[in-house]
C-alpha cells in the first residue's frame, strides 16, 4: 500500500539556498504530498520567493509557517511535526539538492521495511574520510557516543545500495513515521542544535527499538550555507557544551562516563590540531570554554 510524505524544511535568511531546496524536490519523480516550511528569518525574502515557486503547482501542498519567534532548529522541528499530516515526516536542510528520486527512494524503504520507524539517506558530496580515520574514530566514539554513521556512508558511497541498520541518523536529513512522534519528543528545552539528531534518534531507540536505518538509495548534495555557520571556536564550544549536556541526560546509560572521558579526548586532539592549522588559539579556546558551559548548565 502506497504511503503519502510530507516534507518538513525549517529555514532562517537562506532565501537563495531554500529556493533551490524547494525546486530539487518540486522536481522530484515522486513529489511529496505536502512542504512544510518552518521560516525563523526577520524578513519576508524567503517566503516570497518560495510562494512564487508554487504558483500553478497542484502536486503538493504548501504550508508556510513564517515566525521569527520560533527559537531554534530543535523548535522549528517539533512545529513541523505536529503539522505534518501525512504518514511519513521527511527532514531536509534548506542548502541540499535532492537527487530527483529521493522521495520515491525514501518511500521505497518504508515499504521495505514496515518494522522500520526512521531512516536517513545520504550525502554523496561530502569529503570522503580515510580508513585510518574512520578507525580512529571507533576507537574514541564509544558507549552513549558511539556513532556508525561515517564508515556506513563510507560504505554506502563504495555502490552498497542496500538498507543498513543505523541507532544513529543525520537529523536534516532524516525521515520518520509520524506515530513516532506520539512517543518520543523534541527536547527543546537543552539547547541542542549540534547534538539534536544523536539525542533524538537514540531516545527513539530506547523507546521503540532499533529499527532504524540509513538508506543509501536516497541520496542528495549538501551545498553548505555560509549564512549561520559557527566560526571554529564558537562551534567547538557549542559542541563541548552540548556533548556535556547529552552526557548529564543519559549518566545512568550504560558506557555513559566510559564514553565521555574517550570522546573528549578527541575533541582536545581535534582542537588543538585546528589551533596549529589556523594558528588561533580559538579552537582550543571555545574547547574550554565549552567544557565549563556544559559543567554550568543544568539539565531543563
Amino acid at each position: 500500500m502506497p504511503l503519502t510524505l510530507s516534507a518538513v524544511i525549517p529555514t532562517k535568511n537562506r532565501p537563495h539556498d531554500l529556493v533551490k531546496a524547494v525546486d530539487s524536490l518540486l522536481a522530484q519523480t515522486r513529489p511529496p504530498e505536502e512542504l512544510l516550511v518552518i521560516d525563523q528569518s526577520e524578513g519576508m525574502a524567503s517566503e516570497q520567493a518560495v510562494r512564487r515557486r508554487f504558483e500553478g503547482v497542484t502536486h503538493t501542498r504548501l504550508d508556510y509557517v513564517h515566525d521569527p519567534t520560533i527559537s531554534g532548529l530543535v523548535d522549528a522541528k517539533r512545529v513541523g511535526c505536529t503539522r505534518a499530516s501525512e504518514d511519513i515526516v521527511c527532514f531536509l536542510e534548506d542548502d541540499v539538492i535532492l537527487e530527483p528520486d529521493y522521495m520515491a527512494q525514501i518511500e521505497w524503504g518504508f515499504l521495505a521495511r514496515p518494522d522500520m520507524w526512521g531512516c536517513s539517506g545520504i550525502i554523496v558530496n561530502m569529503a570522503r574520510s580515510s580508513p585510518l580515520y574512520i578507525v580512529a574514530q571507533r576507537m574514541f566514539f564509544r558507549g552513549i557516543f558511539r556513532d556508525p554513521r561515517l564508515p556506513l556512508t563510507a560504505h554506502a558511497l563504495n555502490g552498497w545500495r542496500e538498507l543498513m541498520p543505523c541507532n544513529v541518523l543525520s537529523g536534516g536529513i532524516s525521515s520518520w513515521r509520524r506515530e513516532v512522534f506520539q512517543h518520543v519528543q523534541f527536547d527543546t528545552a537543552n539547547g541542542f542544535f549540534m547534538f539534536e539528531d544523536m539525542e533524538f534518534s537514540t531516545r527513539v531507540v530506547k523507546a521503540l527499538g532499533s529499527h532504524l536505518y540509513i538508506n543509501p538509495r536516497a541520496r542528495l548534495e549538501h551545498h553548505m550555507s555560509g549564512v549561520n555557520r559557527d566560526r571554529h571556536g564558537t562551534r567547538q564550544r557549542r559542541k563541548l557544551r552540548e556533548a556535556l549536556v547529552f552526557y548529564k541526560k543519559r549518566a545512568a546509560w550504560r558506557g555513559a562516563g566510559r564514553g565521555l572521558g574517550f570522546v573528549m579526548v578527541w575533541w582536545l586532539t581535534e582542537a588543538a590540531v585546528q589551533t596549529v592549522r589556523l594558528r588561533s588559539m580559538g579552537p582550543l579556546t571555545g574547547y574550554l570554554r565549552g567544557v565549563v558551559d556544559g559543567i554550568r548548565t543544568p539539565l531543563q
